[in-house]
C-alpha cells in the first residue's frame, strides 16, 4: 500500500509553533493548537516522516494540552468552592451544599486528571524510552531485561509496517507486530474480538447514544490491547486480516472478549496445548503441500550446529537465511544428491553466510565439483539479502545462477583426504514416561523436540532430557507433582570461558515453550524467574 508522505509541522517544529501560539494567546491557543494537530494527523496519518513508532509518542503531547484545560476547570471549581465557603452559612439551602461538594469534588477529579494526563503526555512526547508503547514492546521480546535501545525497539516494528504493513483507520498490521494503541507481536495473539456496540446513557433528562467500535486483542500473556476504530468497515477489514495471520486464535464479537480474558489458569493451558497442536498440524500440512507442490527433492540442508534436514522447501530455507540475517544463525549449506551442472561447470554444494558491513551482506560460495589432487574451489558473490534469496530459490531447483561477477576462491588447502574429521554430533534427547519407562535417541528432528513439549503439557513424561550436539548447551525439563504442578527447567548458558548453570520453576505450557526454543538458539537462561546453580556433580 502506497503511504502518504506527510510535511506539515514535524516534530520539533510543531512543539515550537505551539509555544509560540500560547505565549501570544495565552488559554485562547487551546483551541488552535487543537486545530493545528487534527490538521497534522490528517497530512502525516501513520507518522511515516519519523518513523510509526515514535509519531505515535509524539502524538501524546496533545495529552498535555487536555491536561492543562482539566487543571484550569479544576482551579475554576476550585475558585467556586473558596467563594461558596466565605458566604454566610446560616443562610444556606440545600441547593448550596450540593454546589459545595459538587465544585471541590469535581475540582479534585479534574486536578487528578489533568496532572496524570500531563505526566503521560510529556513523559511519552519527549522520553519515548519510558513511553508506554516502548514498555509494550520491550514486555513482549523473550528478554524484556536485555532489550536494546527505544530507537532498535521502534525501528524493529517501523521495519515491518514499511515491509509489509497493511492500515485500517489508526492501527497497522504487519508481518510480524500490530501496532495500533499499543503494539502487539503477531505470533502471541490467542484472542481477536470486534467491539460494535450501541451504548445509551441519560443525561439531564435526555438519552444520548453512542457507538463504540473496538477491536481487543488478547496475547498470550492474557494482556488485552484495545483499539478505538471510526469506521465499521476498517475494524472487521482489521480483524480479518489478522485472522489470517492467526488463523488459529479465538474469534468472538462484543463481551465474549471478557469470558476469554477471564478464563481461570486451567482454561488457559487446555487452550494453549489446544493451539499449538493446531499450528504444528497446519504448519506439517503446509510443507507437506509444498514439497508436493515442488516435486520430489534432493537436497539436503545443513545448519552450522550440526543439524541436517532433507525435507527442505522454499519456506524453510527463506526462514533459516532471516535467522542469519538477524544474527541467530551465521550460515548454512545446501548440498545436492548429485552433483549440479550449468555454465560448463559442475557444482556439489552451495554454501551460505552472513556478514556485517554496515548492511547485511550475504556471502555465497558455489563450491566446484574437483577430482581432490590438489585443491578445492569456489565460486564467491556477496549480495544483498533479496538477490541471496533468488539465488537460494533457483539453487533448490537446481539452476545455476548468472556467474557474472562471481570471484574464484580457494575454499582449503590440499587433498580433500586431509581435510579434518568432522566433529561427532553428542545430540541426545531423552525421555522418561510417567510411568517410569525410559527411551534415548541419538538421532531426532525438531518435529521430535516439539513432540516431547506436548508430553509434557499432557502428561505423557514426566521428563525431557536435551543435549545441543556442541555437547555443552543441554536442558532437562522435570514435571511437577501434585503439590507444585510447576516443571523444574534446568539449562546451561556459555558465559566466556565459562559454563553457567540455571535453574527455574515455571508452568508447563512456559517450559514446553522453553523446551522448543532453546536448541534454537531463541531463549537463554538467566532472566527474571531463572536463579544460578552449582555445576552439578
Amino acid at each position: 500500500m502506497r503511504e502518504k508522505k506527510g510535511g506539515f509541522l514535524r516534530w520539533p517544529w510543531n512543539v515550537v509553533v505551539y509555544i509560540a501560539l500560547f505565549a501570544v494567546f495565552r488559554l485562547f491557543a487551546i483551541p488552535i493548537v487543537l486545530i493545528l494537530m487534527a490538521v497534522q494527523r490528517k497530512n502525516n496519518p501513520h507518522g511515516v516522516e519519523e518513523g510509526y513508532c515514535l509519531s505515535r509518542t509524539r502524538k501524546r503531547l496533545s495529552w498535555v494540552l487536555w491536561g492543562l484545560l482539566w487543571v484550569v476547570l479544576a482551579a475554576g471549581l476550585f475558585y467556586m468552592f473558596y467563594i461558596g465557603l466565605q458566604q454566610d452559612r446560616a443562610y444556606w439551602e440545600t441547593s448550596d451544599y450540593v454546589t459545595l461538594a459538587v465544585s471541590g469534588g469535581g475540582g479534585a477529579l479534574l486536578l487528578l486528571l489533568g496532572l496524570y494526563m500531563g505526566y503521560a503526555g510529556a513523559r511519552d512526547a519527549f522520553f519515548p524510552e519510558k513511553s508506554a508503547l516502548a514498555e509494550s514492546i520491550r514486555s513482549q521480546l523473550p528478554y524484556p531485561e536485555e532489550a536494546p535501545p527505544v530507537g532498535e525497539l521502534f525501528a524493529m516494528v517501523d521495519g515491518d509496517l514499511k515491509a509489509n504493513g497493511r492500515w485500517f483507520d489508526g492501527l497497522g498490521v504487519g508481518r510480524e507486530w500490530v501496532l495500533g494503541e499499543g503494539a502487539s507481536r503477531i505470533d502471541r495473539i490467542r484472542g481477536i474480538f470486534v467491539v460494535d456496540e450501541t451504548r445509551t446513557r441519560r443525561s439531564g433528562g435526555r438519552t444520548v447514544t453512542s457507538r463504540v467500535l473496538q477491536l481487543v486483542l488478547i496475547d498470550d500473556r492474557w494482556q488485552k490491547h484495545i483499539t478505538d476504530f471510526k469506521k465499521p468497515d476498517e475494524l472487521r477489514a482489521a480483524a480479518d486480516c489478522l485472522a489470517l495471520r492467526v488463523p488459529d486464535a479465538r474469534r468472538g464479537t462484543n463481551g465474549q472478549w471478557s469470558a476469554f480474558w477471564s478464563m481461570d489458569e486451567s482454561a488457559r493451558e487446555d487452550f494453549e496445548r489446544d493451539f499449538r497442536q493446531r499450528q504444528n498440524r497446519r504448519a506439517s500440512e503446509a510443507a507437506q503441500k509444498e514439497l508436493l507442490s515442488e516435486g520430489p527433492q534432493d537436497m539436503i540442508l545443513k545448519r552450522r550446529n550440526g543439524e541436517v534436514t532433507s525435507r527442505v522447501t522454499a519456506s524453510l530455507v527463506e526462514e533459516v537465511l532471516k535467522r542469519c540475517l538477524a544474527g541467530e544463525e551465521s550460515g548454512f549449506e545446501l548440498t545436492p544428491t548429485r552433483p549440479v551442472e550449468g555454465e560448463g561447470r559442475t557444482f556439489r554444494s552451495l554454501d551460505c553466510l552472513v556478514r556485517e558491513e554496515g548492511e547485511p551482506r550475504v556471502l555465497l560460495l558455489l563450491e566446484l565439483a574437483s577430482s581432490g589432487e590438489e585443491e578445492d574451489l569456489a565460486l564467491a558473490l556477496a549480495a544483498d539479502p533479496r538477490r541471496a534469496e533468488e539465488i537460494l530459490r533457483g539453487w533448490l531447483r537446481r539452476e545455476v545462477p548468472d556467474l557474472t561477477g562471481w570471484d574464484l576462491r580457494r575454499v582449503y588447502a590440499g587433498p580433500r583426504t586431509a581435510q579434518p574429521q568432522a566433529r561427532k554430533s553428542q545430540a541426545r534427547l531423552s525421555l522418561v514416561y510417567a510411568s517410569g519407562a525410559a527411551e534415548n535417541h541419538a538421532n531426532f528432528t525438531a518435529e521430535d523436540i516439539q513432540a516431547a513439549a506436548e508430553g509434557l503439557v499432557d502428561g505423557t513424561y514426566q521428563l525431557v532430557d536435551l543435549t545441543h550436539a556442541s555437547g555443552y548447551l543441554w536442558i532437562r525439563v522435570t514435571a511437577g507433582d501434585k503439590m507444585d504442578a510447576r516443571c523444574t527447567v534446568e539449562a546451561t548458558k556459555p558465559e566466556g570461558e565459562e559454563l553457567g548453570f540455571y535453574m527455574a520453576k515455571l508452568p508447563p505450557r512456559e517450559a514446553a515453550a522453553w523446551l522448543t526454543g532453546y536448541p534454537r538458539g531463541q531463549f537463554l537462561p538467566g532472566g527474571r524467574d531463572w536463579k544460578r546453580v552449582k555445576k552439578p556433580k
